[in-house]
């Protein structure tokens, strides 16, 4: 006598195998198909990433006393680098103070990271040297008239008034415009400082 019960059960099983092999094979097939569907619109990061994340090109800077700061003196360590060109307004000291905040937040890792200040023409620098006694842990360096424009596209096409982070190997990795947050800038270097063996 044919049993109904026992040829469904047969059939749910079959079924169940087929899914567990092929299943997997045409849920990939359908979300590589389909990209926007599931892809996220955001990252978690508060700053902009780099397109490319590429090595800064160059870095050659004149420190107060006259000495060559090149990008080799970079390595090691996080860097916020900060791109400045006129006298530093309330912009420029706001985006300064995110800096020196956010390394500050970072308790024992704040050795991890350091802060630097290009000026990339004479009046920046002026403004660098007088606010020194606000940012005694600054590292702070003028562009040559020769190296302006090569020093200031080595960052990006409109660098100044940015902030950007290079990691311990000199490469640029995020860069944050003036709507950047302290908390945002914070969040980034901790995340990456977790994830980081170097630096």
């Amino acid at each position: 006598m044919y049993d109904d019960t026992a040829a469904r059960q047969g059939r749910k099983k079959l079924l169940g195998i087929f899914l567990a092999f092929f299943g997997p094979l045409a849920l990939a097939v359908f979300l590589f198909a389909n990209l926007d569907l599931w892809q996220p619109k955001t990252t978690a990061n508060h700053g902009a990433l780099m397109q490319p994340v590429r090595p800064l090109a160059m870095l050659n800077l004149r420190s107060a006393d006259g000495t060559r700061l090149a990008l080799e003196d970079l390595y090691g360590k996080w860097t916020l680098a900060y791109v400045a060109e006129g006298p530093c307004n309330l912009h420029c000291e706001t985006d300064l103070f995110k800096m020196r905040q956010a390394r500050a937040a970072l308790g024992r890792d704040l050795v991890r990271v350091q802060y630097l200040y290009v000026a990339l023409d004479q009046a920046a620098w002026e403004s660098a040297r007088a606010m020194q006694a606000d940012h005694p842990r600054m590292m702070a360096g003028y562009v040559t008239t020769a190296d302006k424009q090569p020093q200031a596209a080595a960052f990006d096409t409109e660098p100044v008034g940015n902030v950007y982070l290079l990691d311990p190997h000199g490469n640029l990795v995020l860069r944050y415009d003036d709507q950047a947050t302290t908390k945002g800038i914070i969040k980034d270097l901790k995340r990456l400082l977790k994830v980081s063996k170097i630096g």
